[in-house]
């Protein structure tokens, strides 16, 4: 049997590191080695996690969970790396069978999704269910991961470099991230590896509690996922997590309705012909932006969600659309100029370890 440790990236996690760890500790195939590191958190998220005596690694700057993964991974003494978040609670089982999807010929790595919620509530729920069900067509094998959960041989990890770690060339001290877990998965994909996607062996997540949270969170994974395209453009082509066809729908559909809005503002002192074009680019993209989130609400019924809970879903989905837009924007705009590849412990070259 191979040896496994599992990696826990943390910062300013102290109100969720105890259970996670608990959850690790507690599953049927017990880990070899735990190790969280400590993003230079401003909180004593590393001390509350040494109570459990799991090694800790506190880095001295704040660099990001990719470069915080790959330190952990480079610590790593078992065969098997797995890794999920400060703020994920694993089931008892999850760890032996994400290690056993690894036996299967070819296959380098193992990725699943969510299980639920930590805390339930309206804007939980909606989180989780939407993913669920962008998530129910997948085929058994990606070329992505997800970093909340996620196994991997070290060998092929290794071969791979780990999480890809660049800089944009405007600001090459700062490495990129939000999106290392579909590059990683990609690079994978790309070496020859299997990676088999696991739906009935997800983790419990902290989803965001706050609704401005959740538009920001979404705001910046579209973001990053831009500017992974930009870095990697041959990812237009892997099978991953999301449908970028849809996505495209949103974001096409999102930006008519902001061009058309503010084209017909801009045109109220002007000709009547520029507002008549302003006029017809909203009666184009209007309807599409509005009708955009009826596929993932009838998701929701078939889940069992009341009409209640739907009506506020389509208000939120409606302001994800828009979050999208913004994101998808940002990234085109960060990407300009290009990127520089970053040396994987940039920015943690400084760490202490704590056993």
């Amino acid at each position: 049997m191979k040896s496994v440790t599992v990696i826990v990236p943390a910062y300013n996690a102290r109100d969720t590191i105890g259970a996670c760890i608990e959850s690790l500790l507690g599953q049927t195939r017990r880990p070899d080695e735990v190790i969280i590191v400590d993003d230079c958190s401003c909180d004593d998220t590393a001390q509350v996690a040494s109570k459990y005596g799991v090694k800790v690694i506190k880095l001295e700057k704040n660099s990001g969970p990719g470069v915080a993964r790959n330190i952990g991974a480079a610590a790593a003494a078992g065969e098997i790396l797995a890794f999920t978040d400060s703020d994920c609670v694993a089931p008892a089982g999850w760890l032996e069978r994400i290690v056993a999807a690894l036996d299967a010929p070819g296959v380098v790595a193992a990725t699943g999704g969510y299980a639920g919620a930590v805390q339930d509530g309206f804007l939980t729920r909606l989180q989780h269910l939407t993913l669920r069900q962008r998530q129910s067509a997948m085929p058994p094998e990606i070329d992505s991961t997800i970093t909340s959960n996620f196994a991997c041989l070290k060998s092929a990890f290794a071969s791979v470099g780990g999480f890809p770690l660049y800089s944009r060339k405007r600001d090459p001290a700062k490495p990129i991230w939000g999106n290392e877990d579909e590059e990683l998965g990609f690079l994978l994909a790309r070496a020859g590896g299997k990676i088999r996607w696991m739906p009935d062996n997800g983790v419990l997540h902290q989803f965001r509690l706050s609704l401005r949270g959740y538009l920001r969170q979404q705001r910046f994974y579209t973001e990053r996922i831009i500017m992974s395209h930009f870095r990697f453009p041959e990812m237009a082509g892997s099978r991953t997590n999301y449908s970028r066809l849809n996505g495209a729908l949103h974001l096409g559909s999102a930006l008519g309705v902001n061009l058309g809005t503010f084209a017909f503002l801009a045109c109220l002192t002007e000709l009547w012909e520029a507002i008549c074009a302003a006029r017809s680019l909203l009666w184009v993209a209007a309807p599409l932006y509005l009708l955009l989130p009826i596929e993932a609400l009838l998701g929701l019924r078939r889940q069992g969600q009341d009409r209640s809970f739907i009506a506020k879903a389509y208000v939120v989905l409606l302001l994800v659309d828009m979050a999208w837009l913004w994101g998808a924007v940002s990234g085109m705009f960060l990407s300009l100029g290009g990127f520089v590849n970053g040396n994987r412990q940039s920015g943690a070259a400084s760490a202490t370890a704590d056993q």
